[in-house]
């Protein structure tokens, strides 16, 4: 008997294995595009407009193929049951700091000259240390390095260019925006 369950656990976490490989090859915004609803799709499109126009066109392929890697790895160890109790915390403090993250940046939105870059910025590196200590038994090095360069992007000067209200990046937001709301509003964020 013990046999057989050993058998199972092995072929489960070679299993899982392959699935994360297939889905590192398939992180395109076109493969995607069929698996999620139009407001994620949406606010990704967005997400790579801005990376183009702040990084340039490399940058942001790179950037958006990370970012679907890393959630979609994330998603697939969560549906899978590879958490234990103290990581399934760690991932419903991470769902906390997102939701607040989200819910201040439509605020800072709202009401002009409000915003505060460094509090938006501290609060995504702590959600990006978060999802370190969660996948840091299940991911590689590579992946977690896929994870530096997630988060990495929201820094103090992103926030001050994003929120500039004669900025390049006005009309942007004011897409992003009803987008992100929608998204916590379905609880989806």
């Amino acid at each position: 008997m013990a046999e057989a369950g050993e058998a199972n656990s092995a072929s489960k976490t070679i299993g899982l294995r392959v699935q994360k490989k297939l889905i590192g090859k398939m992180a395109t915004k076109k493969t995607v595009k069929a698996v999620i609803d139009d407001e994620t799709f949406l606010l990704i499109d967005e997400l790579t407009g801005l990376v183009k126009e702040l990084k340039g066109d490399k940058a942001s392929e790179k950037y958006i193929k990370d970012l679907i890697k890393v959630v979609v790895k994330v998603g697939l160890l969560m549906k899978n049951e590879q958490f234990n109790q103290d990581e399934v915390a760690i991932s419903q403090g991470f769902r906390q700091k997102l939701h607040t993250i989200c819910m201040t940046f439509i605020s800072f939105y709202e009401v002009p000259f409000s915003h505060d870059s460094s509090f938006l910025a501290k609060g995504v590196k702590d959600a990006g240390d978060l999802i370190h200590k969660l996948t840091h038994r299940h991911l590689t090095e590579k992946s977690q390095k896929r994870i530096n360069h997630v988060f990495g992007l929201f820094t103090e000067e992103m926030f001050e260019v994003l929120f500039n209200p004669d900025g390049p990046q006005k009309e942007r937001l004011g897409r992003m925006v009803p987008l992100i709301a929608k998204l916590v509003d379905d609880e989806k964020l």
